[in-house]
């Protein structure tokens, strides 16, 4: 992710990290030379885990709705597997149309997320996930929590007013030592 932020984004840039946890990602760009990075998380005690491990970090708790930045607040911003964490199409729009208004005019947005997979595993979970819920992608995983694996084609369609400079399929490690069919993007706000 670095090596992309650096290419696309300036160190001045005013960065705010929607879906930022506990802070982990902000503390690695804050030792990059980014200093003005802001983060929110719809978890108030990963936003108090993280004050607590990065004491001098802007973190946030955000409870949904209107972001609380005024228009034009910030140069870029980033979502790191936030999408598979809202498997509602329309919160994920609601979620851009808020991003557009605090991004400036020709601001950068770097998401990274997953895509769909064609093993049996995550087959078998999809298959289940759109009986019960309607959408294929979307699964159930044991935690209790409900995730959402994207087409390409969707995701590209949440992204119709943006500019879409770079989209890179790749292959991420997930959390519970699996491998996942991924994209990471970086998209521009029009001037």
């Amino acid at each position: 992710m670095t090596d992309v932020f650096r290419h696309h984004i300036p160190q001045t840039a005013r960065i705010l990290d929607f879906g930022c946890g506990y802070g982990r990602t902000m503390a690695a760009l804050t030792d990059i030379g980014y200093p003005a990075v802001t983060g929110i998380d719809f978890s108030a005690p990963l936003i108090e885990r993280g004050k607590q491990t990065y004491p001098t970090l802007d973190l946030r708790a955000y409870p949904g709705g209107a972001l609380p930045f005024e228009d034009n607040s910030f140069d870029a911003a980033m979502m790191l597997g936030v999408f598979t964490c809202m498997p509602e199409t329309r919160m994920q729009a609601e979620t851009l149309i808020e991003l557009k208004r605090v991004l400036t005019p020709g601001g950068l947005l770097y998401v990274n997320d997953f895509l769909l997979n064609r093993d049996k595993r995550n087959l078998d979970r999809y298959k289940l996930g759109q009986e019960k819920y309607g959408i294929y992608g979307i699964f159930d995983i044991p935690d209790g929590g409900i995730v959402r694996h994207h087409d390409r084609n969707h995701m590209e369609a949440l992204f119709f007013d943006f500019d879409i400079l770079l989209f890179e399929e790749t292959v991420f490690d997930t959390m519970n030592g699996h491998q996942s069919a991924g994209f990471y993007a970086v998209t521009q706000m029009p001037t």
